[in-house]
């Protein structure tokens, strides 16, 4: 797969994807992924139920990005430039590296597209020099585990915290990221 990476306007670009930064024109389809049955399932509300609350998630992100130097990025079709879900980096202040996050729109699903995002996200934290990361996911979400198995990540575990409800925990050594195959 060809990568690279415009550190200056922060978009990566893999075989089929462009990860851009958030902004507020992505607001209905962050509306209408946030009120998805899966995502309300899997990930729970995050009192996104209007346009004006998409717009805050929107800013939220982006401020986390402006403190942390990560945060979840736009994932759009390179061919259409239609955004198909979100991919990125979270500060779960539990461990010292990023959190990997990943939610796709129900017409992105099943096609590899999110395994190509995540790959292309682990690849930036590689280069950016992060060691290791983490994911976690409801437990009962057994295509995003798959998905986490599938870019290198390994069950830890469970993880246990006051804010989410049980969730399955992953983690992933980062100095041989590098040898992650493309999907």
């Amino acid at each position: 797969m060809s990568v690279t990476s415009d550190i200056n306007s922060e978009m990566l670009y893999s075989e089929r994807l462009r990860l851009r930064l958030l902004d507020f024109e992505d607001k209905h389809w962050i509306l209408r992924l946030q009120q998805d049955d899966l995502w309300l399932k899997f990930i729970g509300s995050r009192g996104v139920n209007s346009v004006d609350d998409a717009c805050d998630y929107i800013e939220r992100t982006n401020a986390q990005r402006a403190e942390w130097g990560y945060g979840l990025w736009a994932v759009e079709d390179k061919v259409s430039h239609q955004p198909i879900g979100v991919c990125g980096l979270f500060n779960r202040f539990a461990f010292s590296c990023p959190d990997l996050g990943f939610a796709m729109l129900p017409e992105a699903r099943g096609k590899g597209l999110c395994r190509e995002a995540c790959t292309r996200v682990i690849q930036w934290a590689h280069e950016k020099g992060y060691h290791f990361l983490t994911a976690m996911t409801h437990p009962d979400n057994s295509a995003s585990q798959r998905v986490l198995e599938r870019v290198g990540f390994s069950k830890h575990g469970a993880y246990f915290d006051k804010t989410f409800s049980k969730q399955a925990l992953y983690w992933l050594d980062l100095p041989e990221a590098h040898q992650i195959d493309a999907p």
